[in-house]
């Protein structure tokens, strides 16, 4: 017998494209969201870019979305008091990241069946931020792994993996744009493996990457072509 999962978003409270598009795909795949709990932007200090990649900021805020699904919506930090009392109060037993900084254990043990995270890189190997320019630093394929998060960082258990399928014809842009479309891919995937109740592999915990410093991104400047012609046109199977 399939459980019944009762959803809370962990998203962001600023126009993001991913919060909205998760929205959007959840529904569309046949799901329903019981609670949004949206965070406010902090500012962290970050190393500068060398590399420009669009954001696609979306037209609609996450509160007019909220409203036109009939989505209770509260404005708190993910990591207080309040988001639990919310977590108990709309019977929450399972949660999505759209967005999010790090969740605190608390948090994690107080949702049933746990927080479903799909970071745009293969774990156990890329872990960490700036995964699409990791991998191709590493000279290791991109790819996005849906994982049931736990108190470390980019670990957990694995639902699934899927390699991001490369052309001739792609850029760093292009990469973006196919990873962040495969996460969206594999939302219904992930969320029918955790309905049939799957039993997932604990992922091992590989090395973490932080931000990549301006001078190594201008050393994988000169890798991206090469890169793309490597990987170009590689048949991938889905992990689960």
């Amino acid at each position: 017998m399939k459980k019944k999962l009762n959803i809370v978003l962990f998203a962001y409270n600023f126009p993001h494209r991913k919060t909205i598009d998760f929205i959007d795909k959840i529904y569309a795949s046949g799901f329903k969201i019981a609670l949004v709990l949206a965070a406010d932007f902090i500012n962290i200090k970050s190393p500068r870019s060398f590399f420009s990649i669009d954001k696609n900021v979306p037209s609609i805020s996450i509160q007019n979305k909220a409203i036109q699904n009939s989505i209770p919506l509260h404005e708190v930090k993910h990591n207080s008091l309040e988001s639990q009392k919310l977590i108990v109060k709309y019977h929450i037993n399972f949660g999505i990241i759209s967005g999010a900084r790090i969740l605190k254990k608390n948090i994690i043990q107080s949702v049933k069946y746990g927080i479903l995270n799909f970071h745009p890189g293969l774990l156990p190997e890329i872990r960490g931020l700036d995964s699409i320019l990791w991998s191709i630093y590493k000279d290791h394929p991109i790819g996005v792994t849906a994982h049931l998060i736990n108190d470390k960082i980019d670990a957990g258990y694995l639902v699934c993996q899927h390699k991001t399928d490369i052309t001739i014809n792609d850029n760093l842009q292009s990469l973006y744009e196919k990873n962040y479309r495969l996460q969206l891919y594999l939302i219904p995937i992930s969320l029918n493996l955790v309905l049939e109740n799957q039993k997932f592999q604990k992922s091992k915990t590989g090395l973490y990457n932080n931000k990549m410093l301006y001078k190594t991104q201008l050393e994988i400047n000169e890798k991206i072509i090469d890169y793309i012609h490597k990987y170009a046109n590689v048949k991938h199977e889905s992990k689960n």
